[in-house]
């Protein structure tokens, strides 16, 4: 597998950004979720509590500039850190199966209801495994335009709906519950699955590797609250109803330019996803290829598309499991293990050992 070659902090941060958005266009809203604006301003605050949860992390990959998490577990753990690649495994793979269903029935809601989900799930994984499988900088220089696509659609998205915004629609964080703000804000913060993406990826980024975490989250927090904020100020309670709300907001666009260009709103979503497909995939590759024989190894994305896949497409016809899934994860229970306990568990093995810097 390729992949070595170094990305920049912001490439980084703008793959982890567009995996971030996407991550809110596939979420289902919830009736009793708080409003727009109590989302807005948990934000910043969810962005306050996740710098100091990685401060372990910090610590360990400062004590080991030139080594990402899974080298040093295997140094300092010897077997037993195998347990690093298994959980970064195990979690990338649940991830890329969400996105995989929620997208793969995005497409079949809103465009093409006869086709089969297999035939995206296929063609999503294959697309996203080859991308993966090229190495980190052409899937950054391809984010790059995508981000500059999106950016663009949300500004014209943006001014064709500017006049009928009603800011009225937005309620004041004081109408929502303690308990639904406190459930929004452990899922803004542990719910963060690119979290968990940035500790396994930074070690390729060749310089300035602190600035990631505050590029991507500047960009997350300005560009995320302006999408909640608009979006509710022009559907107001209306949204609570649509499974895909932001695209709403793009159809009842009333500019004619706005309909005939909806086929490329949908590819431009298209490519968002496979940024996140392929920036998991690199995750899950280089996670599983270091539990496989080395000969074996260059085929480890090839085989996380997949099993992805395979397991996809029999999840998809189950959206029981699918919503537990979803709920566990925005537990934070494994963003928690792997972005806290774990690195904790290490950075105090690295000091009672003595070594590193």
């Amino acid at each position: 597998m390729k992949g070595e070659s170094a990305i920049s902090s912001w490439q980084l941060a703008v793959l982890l950004f567009l995996s971030r958005v996407m991550q809110f266009f596939l979420a289902a809203p919830q009736n009793e979720q708080p409003g727009a604006l109590t989302a807005a301003l948990l934000l910043p605050a969810s962005v306050a509590v996740s710098a100091l949860l990685l401060l372990p992390a910090y610590f360990l990959l400062r004590r080991h500039p030139d080594k990402g998490l899974l080298d040093i577990a295997g140094e300092r753990w010897g077997g037993a850190g195998l347990v690093y690649p298994v959980a970064f495994f195990l979690f990338s793979l649940c991830v890329l199966i969400q996105t995989t269903c929620a997208f793969s029935y995005f497409l079949t809601s809103v465009a093409y209801a006869q086709t089969s989900p297999w035939l995206f799930i296929l063609l999503l994984l294959a697309v996203g495994g080859y991308a993966a499988s090229m190495g980190y900088e052409p899937t950054a220089r391809f984010g790059s335009f995508v981000l500059a696509a999106l950016l663009l659609a949300l500004l014209f998205v943006g001014i064709s709906l500017w006049p009928q915004v009603q800011w009225e629609f937005l309620r004041p964080p004081s109408y929502d519950g303690w308990q639904s703000q406190l459930f929004l804000f452990i899922n803004l913060t542990l719910g963060n699955v690119e979290t968990a993406a940035l500790l396994f990826l930074i070690s390729a980024v060749n310089q300035n590797k602190r600035s990631v975490f505050w590029k991507w989250s500047l960009l997350s927090v300005v560009t995320l609250a302006a999408i909640f904020l608009f979006t509710a100020a022009a559907l107001g309670d209306y949204a609570k109803s649509q499974r895909f709300p932001f695209y709403t907001v793009t159809k009842i666009a009333e500019v004619s330019i706005f309909q005939r260009l909806d086929s490329l709103h949908v590819a431009l979503w298209v490519f968002i996803t496979l940024v996140r497909l392929a920036l998991f995939l690199e995750v899950s590759g280089k996670s599983l290829a270091r539990m496989m024989p080395k000969k074996a190894s260059k085929y480890a994305v090839a085989v996380c598309a997949a099993l992805a896949a395979v397991l996809s497409g029999i999840l998809t016809e189950k959206p029981d499991v699918l919503e537990a899934l979803g709920n566990f994860f925005a537990g934070g229970v494994p963003v928690l293990l792997l972005t806290v306990l774990l690195p904790l568990l290490l950075l105090l093995s690295c000091r009672k050992g003595g070594t590193g810097r």
